[in-house]
């Protein structure tokens, strides 16, 4: 009976033991994008490394021993090389369609085996955009060194789905140029300024041109901060809201 008693103990001594050194299911993030997104729909126990502990350092990012490793469609391409031979490396690519941005989150999710918490978010993300008040304007959107956003764009394809009249000079284009004389012609509503820095920089010369800004002086105006418009899918929400003109 002693001897019995005993071998229990040891099991029960060995069972707590090994609770308390499990190593949580660790995911590393290689995207700025995916440090805030992960932890929305990642089980609470997982534990989430975001860029910035190993700032995509090949030898910092196997020291973590993840479990997976989350990237995205540009990121360096020798680095996801290497780190595939050591770990479960997951894409969730860039998205031009909305069907495309639904079906990479499903994939993504199946692989590390919560396929129902991916699943999940994304139908709180089409909940909350299906929330957003109706937007009557038509809308341009504007970037840094006269770059605007094509009609073949994910972000095109996002207003499309929101029933947003957009305006484009080049509905085949994922991006193009407008020049000056361009934008004054048009005659959009609402001009959407997408990731213009507050201190001056040679990129936004254009927003201080004479012929400018009497121009923007008679239409709204919203801007999109860099930190959102860099993540246009993971962030969609927070973009449509700044849009249209949700605190």
């Amino acid at each position: 009976m002693i001897a019995r008693l005993t071998l229990v103990s040891i099991v029960i001594g060995w069972l707590s033991l090994t609770t308390v050194q499990a190593k949580p299911v660790t995911v590393v993030s290689l995207n700025p994008c995916f440090d805030t997104w992960l932890p929305q729909w990642l089980p609470n126990d997982w534990e989430i490394i975001p860029t910035t502990a190993h700032g995509n350092r090949l030898e910092q990012v196997l020291l973590a021993q993840p479990d997976y490793v989350v990237y995205g469609t540009f990121t360096r391409a020798r680095l996801v090389n290497q780190l595939a031979r050591h770990t479960q490396m997951v894409l969730v690519e860039q998205p031009q369609t909305w069907a495309q941005w639904q079906r990479t989150v499903a994939e993504a999710a199946t692989v590390m085996a919560i396929a129902e918490r991916g699943q999940a978010w994304l139908e709180q993300q089409q909940d909350q955009l299906s929330q957003l008040p109706n937007m009557e304007q038509s809308v341009l959107v504007l970037m840094p060194n006269q770059y605007a956003w094509g009609g073949a764009s994910w972000l095109a394809q996002l207003f499309a789905k929101q029933q947003i009249r957009w305006i484009s000079l080049h509905q085949d284009l994922v991006l193009y140029q407008l020049n000056l004389e361009q934008l004054l012609k048009l005659n959009p509503e609402l001009i959407v300024l997408e990731g213009f820095a507050k201190p001056y920089a040679r990129a936004n010369d254009w927003l201080w041109h004479s012929a400018l800004t009497p121009w923007l002086q008679q239409r709204q105006v919203r801007s999109i901060p860099t930190a959102v418009s860099g993540c246009p899918a993971t962030r969609a929400v927070d973009y449509l809201q700044a849009v249209v003109g949700e605190p």
